[in-house]
């Protein structure tokens, strides 16, 4: 029985009723610190900083078709930039640096974006794996430079951030985080979405389809590449600022761990690449997974988690929301695939 309907290259985010029950999970998410406890909020804003990887891996990857492995840096720098823009004494940076933590979240946004503005013209000489292991060897490499700069990191011990933004007794920190991770979640989709669907996201699907072909019609690849590389990194650096204000630790090895980039990865494949709401569904089942199955199967848990992606891999390549597509949505003539020939002619044009 098919319950939704889209039309010709649309997406099930363009139906009420899929945005009515957005709506809907958005306001029973902001009840969670109000009406669970601590430790399950907790898990569940996890929940969202992997919702918000898992978005803005699957622009870079998913839509504009390069497979980078180096997400995990700008998780921890943005972790990082903004730690030093909240507690400068930490790192030993002079006091004047202190700054509010609504503003030091956004900057270390920023400055991952920055990151990527400046490294993105270098790594996109390579293609293919070679992109993909030129990524990874640059996320090593500023993990090893700043586990080695103890007097900024901590190194390995790492510090404490000072940035507490509770409400008296009323409201603590953790759920004031929780309601920024919340709040930042919703603009990151949002963001991401009119993105995907406007000219810039033709751009990048036309690329990742066939990068030559796309550059003959007058697409320009490095513009589209770069588009998604420092949005991406954007979002992944507030993702990092919030998880670090949260935890009010931090920590360059376990801050900038490769495990950061495989959870993105893993979210994307579960909920489906290239699909936009696939993150939501992804970051939800790997949660399940991740915190289920270590009480189901004890040590073994890590292994069954691997052989379920291996086989979601195999048999639902699609994920989630490609089961999702298949067996309770329904296609109907419209003009939104009118609407696309013309988009995808204008850019051919730009």
């Amino acid at each position: 029985m098919n319950l939704l309907k889209r039309e010709p290259g649309g997406t099930l985010a363009e139906d009420r009723r899929v945005q009515a029950l957005g709506v809907v999970a958005v306001l029973a998410l902001a009840a969670v610190p109000f009406s669970t406890t601590d430790a399950l909020t907790g898990l569940i804003l996890t929940g969202l900083v992997y919702v918000m990887l898992g978005i803005s891996w699957d622009l870079i990857a998913g839509y504009a078709g390069q497979i980078s492995l180096g997400h995990a840096a700008f998780f921890g720098m943005g972790a990082f930039v903004s730690a030093w823009l909240t507690t400068p004494g930490g790192a030993g940076l002079p006091a004047a640096l202190d700054m509010p933590l609504l503003v030091a979240i956004l900057l270390g946004g920023v400055a991952s974006a920055l990151i990527a503005l400046v490294i993105g013209p270098i790594v996109f000489r390579l293609t293919g794996h070679y992109f993909a292991i030129g990524t990874l060897a640059l996320a090593a490499v500023i993990e090893l430079v700043m586990l080695d700069r103890r007097d900024l990191t901590g190194g390995a011990t790492g510090y404490y951030i000072n940035a507490d933004i509770s409400i008296g007794e009323l409201i603590s920190h953790g759920d004031m985080m929780y309601l920024l991770t919340l709040l930042a979640t919703v603009i990151t989709a949002a963001v991401t979405y009119y993105i995907v669907r406007g000219p810039a996201g033709l751009g990048m699907k036309a690329i990742h389809d066939d990068e030559d072909a796309a550059s003959s019609l007058g697409v320009n690849p490095l513009k589209y590449k770069m588009y998604a590389f420092v949005v991406s990194s954007f979002f992944a650096g507030i993702a990092g600022a919030l998880y670090a204000h949260h935890s009010l630790y931090i920590n360059a090895q376990s801050t900038l761990a490769v495990s950061w980039t495989v959870d993105s990865l893993i979210v994307v494949i579960l909920g489906g690449m290239g699909t936009f709401v696939g993150s939501f569904f992804g970051a939800a089942l790997f949660l399940l997974l991740d915190n289920g199955l270590s009480a189901i199967v004890g040590g073994l848990a890590t292994a069954v988690e691997g052989i379920l992606i291996i086989l979601f891999i195999i048999f639902l390549p699609s994920g989630l929301y490609g089961l999702i597509e298949d067996n309770l949505v329904e296609e109907i003539s419209g003009s939104g695939a009118d609407t696309d020939v013309d988009a995808d002619a204008e850019i051919a044009n730009d």
